[in-house]
């Protein structure tokens, strides 16, 4: 730790111009329990978080329904990709893992989901979630999907069309014509080997958050380990 607190880590801008600087100490962030309380490490600093908190929150994870349909259980050694193509085809499934599209002002790079399944209008987005990091991920995927394929500009529905079209060519895509009403998909966070109440409480956090955002849109959401 105190070599991490000598070493500095600077931030730049598009133009390489500096932003800001921190030691390395304060870019960590860490989880651990003792005692039972969780203990979180945040820009250098260690916080106890509260039980109430604590209970509020699982409280919460516990209320995010199952998902609509049953998925195969996974081998405990395969990576997503494999476990997704292997899903390709089952009960109605297709596989749009690492099919992924460039969209926006800084073509950024964006993968719709893992998984859609047309019968029950489910996207499932897809990780190996041992580490609040790779909830992280889950959850931003979800909440950027949600963010342009209902959103009013139809740029980042085009674009998907034609992705579908090339990794897709027969597959439905006149859904894809005008904007999807909300609620017209259900969001299914999947966690390959974690159960949700065995989440990192960070991951627990950020699972309560997104699930709050999108059911006020009017976004089913729903978690399901296997």
């Amino acid at each position: 730790m105190a070599a991490a607190q000598d070493v500095t880590v600077h931030l730049l801008d598009s133009n390489d111009e500096e932003l800001k600087r921190h030691s390395l100490y304060e870019c960590f962030g860490y989880e651990l329990s003792m005692n039972g309380a969780p203990y979180v490490l945040s820009s250098g600093v260690w916080y106890e978080v509260v039980s109430s908190f604590v209970s509020q929150t699982n409280n919460a994870v516990k209320a995010v329904p199952d998902a609509p349909l049953k998925l195969p259980k996974w081998n405990q050694k395969d990576d997503e990709r494999v476990y997704n193509a292997e899903c390709h085809n089952i009960n109605g499934l297709m596989n749009c893992d690492r099919q992924k599209l460039f969209y926006g002002g800084g073509m950024s790079l964006f993968e719709f989901c893992d998984l859609i399944h047309f019968q029950t209008k489910t996207l499932f987005f897809i990780k190996i979630a041992s580490k609040s990091a790779g909830m992280s991920h889950l959850v931003e995927q979800a909440r950027r999907t949600s963010e342009l394929l209902f959103s009013t500009d139809d740029g980042y529905r085009m674009k998907l069309s034609a992705l579908f079209k090339k990794h897709h060519p027969n597959a439905n895509r006149t859904w894809l014509q005008k904007r999807p009403k909300n609620g017209d998909w259900r969001f299914c966070l999947v966690s390959l080997g974690r159960t949700k109440e065995k989440l990192p409480f960070f991951a627990k956090c950020g699972l309560v958050k997104l699930a709050r955002d999108l059911n006020e849109r009017g976004h089913p959401i729903s978690f399901t380990a296997v």
